[in-house]
């Protein structure tokens, strides 16, 4: 799922023509997706409301290229207009209400550039849907996009990138399937999303691209 979500963004930033840029890695957590992109050229300012997950950023990606900041969750301590690209990975989906998330978009759009991307994965269903006692929300692709533009974003590419419960995982880590078949499998996975899109009965992970 990791290669999945690094190709996704390495893909947008490519598409889009950042390269070596400074990019905001917005709920950066333990830095899992920050170290990919810092191994592509490029520097990181990672925020994250967790102390804890913020010093295993930093553990993981060292002090050269990157810095990872605490955040209150309202507002992002990032001079106006100071970052090339931004990232988001499941970040929005613990935001269950609309204005908290709204407001974390204008701030991540005030920290860019004029013109500059935001490239978010967020989890989306059918139908809008509380989930893990609450704490978590699938919105439709259609209310995603209703919070990007609300927050000044222009709307890009939208592409489903995995179901949720597709069964590939289960079954590699089941034993069911060997581990070495996961490269294929990924593609496999990646394909049937891009041709079915959302299912009824699931939630899928879909990138958000958009400009500031």
């Amino acid at each position: 799922m990791a290669a999945i979500r690094d190709g996704a963004f390495e893909d947008s930033m490519a598409r889009h023509g950042i390269v070596a840029g400074a990019l905001l890695d917005l709920g950066c957590g333990t830095g899992s997706a920050s170290q990919p992109l810092m191994r592509a050229g490029h520097r990181i300012v990672g925020v994250d409301i967790s102390l804890g997950l913020l010093r295993h950023a930093r553990a993981r990606c060292g002090d050269e290229g990157c810095a990872f900041v605490k955040t209150d969750g309202h507002a992002l301590p990032i001079a106006d207009a100071a970052m090339d690209a931004a990232v988001i990975y499941v970040v929005l989906s613990y935001l269950t209400d609309d204005a908290a998330a709204l407001a974390l978009l204008r701030a991540a759009r005030a920290a860019l550039k004029p013109g500059a991307p935001l490239v978010m994965i967020e989890q989306a269903r059918r139908r809008r849907r509380l989930c893990e006692d609450g704490l978590k929300i699938h919105r439709t692709i259609a209310q995603w996009n209703s919070l990007l533009e609300q927050a000044g974003f222009a709307l890009g590419r939208c592409t489903v990138l995995r179901h949720g419960r597709f069964p590939t995982t289960p079954l590699v880590r089941l034993g069911l399937l060997p581990q070495r078949s996961w490269a294929l499998l990924a593609r496999l996975e990646a394909r049937v999303a891009r041709w079915t899109g959302v299912f009824g009965w699931d939630y899928a992970e879909v990138r958000f691209e958009a400009k500031a």
